[in-house]
């Protein structure tokens, strides 16, 4: 009977242990940034539909930052500017003059995760899944990697969008806040990144899932569009 006992009090021991380590997984879901740009970038992040803004700078050529974002992080919003300064007052100035990688982390069992060119354009974009979790498999939507590649903003910003200036140095897409279908103004951003949304109703084939305790990588300028974006 003791050995019997034992072995159930170990059994049980096992499965809480299995059970810890599994939450642990899906708790220690990570993001991580990565900056392969010609130049020093700040990356600033923000959830949840306006919570705080968090900035770091990002040298040159392969800079990075890992986040942990846990098993639930709804509205997760990452975007980058030129220069190394990491000032929030900044980041909430350039965010409305880039592109964005979106996020909603443990909806369900799934993540869902898009590139939004809604606000404008800045900085080359692509979102990558570096490991993803059983049953998934990368098909097309599916863990899939979108990507906004090189624009020349000075020949690419043409009316009604508009050049902003600092600190974002992007294109704003001035119809797509609130355009429910697409414009000449958002035609030019969906030509340019098909991946990426170009207005704020623009689902189709631009929401990407990936099941939950993924992990992803967001990275600026990726190769073949590492580039010195200032000149």
């Amino acid at each position: 009977m003791k050995n019997s006992m034992q072995t159930a009090a170990l059994a049980l021991l096992m499965a809480a242990v299995a059970t810890s380590v599994a939450i642990h997984s899906i708790d220690a879901t990570q993001i991580t940034i990565f900056n392969e740009c010609a130049h020093n970038i700040s990356v600033c992040q923000t959830c949840c539909g306006g919570g705080t803004v968090t900035c770091y700078a990002l040298e040159m050529g392969n800079g990075r930052h890992s986040i942990d974002v846990g098993a639930s992080w709804p509205g997760g919003v990452i975007w980058g500017y030129p220069g190394n300064k990491a000032d929030p007052v900044d980041g909430n100035e350039a965010k409305p003059q880039a592109d964005l990688a979106e996020f909603t982390i443990g909806s369900g069992n799934l993540d869902f995760y898009d590139i939004s060119n809604v606000n404008g354009f800045n900085l080359p974009l692509m979102i990558t899944v570096t490991t993803i979790v059983s049953p998934g498999k990368e098909s097309g939507l599916e863990c899939g990697n979108p990507k906004c590649g090189s624009i020349n903003i000075n020949s690419f910003c043409q009316s009604p969008n508009k050049i902003t200036g600092g600190p974002g140095d992007g294109c704003y897409n001035v119809d797509g806040p609130t355009a429910t279908s697409p414009t000449n103004g958002t035609e030019a951003f969906a030509n340019a990144c098909p991946d990426a949304f170009s207005y704020s109703t623009d689902f189709a084939n631009h929401v990407y899932f990936c099941q939950t305790g993924s992990e992803y990588s967001v990275v600026f300028c990726p190769i073949p569009f590492r580039l010195n974006t200032l000149e």
